[in-house]
């Protein structure tokens, strides 16, 4: 299913680095790298339970289409109401609210290396 992931600045630049870096095919494939390796290898709490937010928190300047498959938005809706996030306004800002929390995750916990070799 696809949907549309709001995206701050500093985690389109992070994500231009990490395609950059890792020599990927473009925004999609690494959210979709950052994710599914996120969501099955690594303890939720220690990514959802800290708030992660930087920036400023309700800013959303970019939006991109993403297709992630079922069990993966499952898992993220169920993480969303799990956790103590704010209210958006849409199921794509919750989603999109997760992504960033695993790119920040990703950013400040991940061996990059590993995850996109």
């Amino acid at each position: 299913m696809k949907i549309n992931i709001h995206l701050k600045d500093e985690h389109k630049e992070f994500l231009d680095q990490v395609i950059n870096d890792h020599s990927l095919k473009n925004t999609e494939s690494s959210i979709q790298s950052l994710v599914i390796e996120i969501l099955e290898n690594h303890e939720h709490e220690n990514v959802f339970g800290e708030i992660r937010c930087i920036g400023g928190c309700f800013s959303t300047d970019d939006t991109i289409s993403v297709e992630l498959n079922d069990e993966h938005l499952s898992k993220m809706k169920e993480i969303f109401k799990k956790y103590e996030f704010e209210n958006y306004d849409s199921e794509d800002e919750e989603l999109s609210k997760i992504v960033r929390s695993i790119i920040n995750y990703a950013d400040q916990e991940v061996d990059l290396e590993k995850l996109f070799s």
